[in-house]
């Protein structure tokens, strides 16, 4: 089996507290679970960050 060559992670204040292939869901609900806080979402491949929306 082939390991996955990108991934989404989601950051609360820089720290990554989620990884995964479907982000939306999580998203929503970290989100909630964090008012105030800075949480933002990364497409990321095994070499660097691609995108990041905060």
């Amino acid at each position: 089996m082939e390991k996955e060559k990108f991934e989404y992670v989601i950051k609360v204040d820089g720290k990554i507290v989620w990884r995964g292939l479907n982000p939306t869901k999580a998203f929503f609900e970290i989100k909630k679970q964090n008012i105030g806080r800075e949480v933002a979402i990364a497409w990321r491949t095994k070499e660097k960050i691609l995108v990041c929306l905060i």
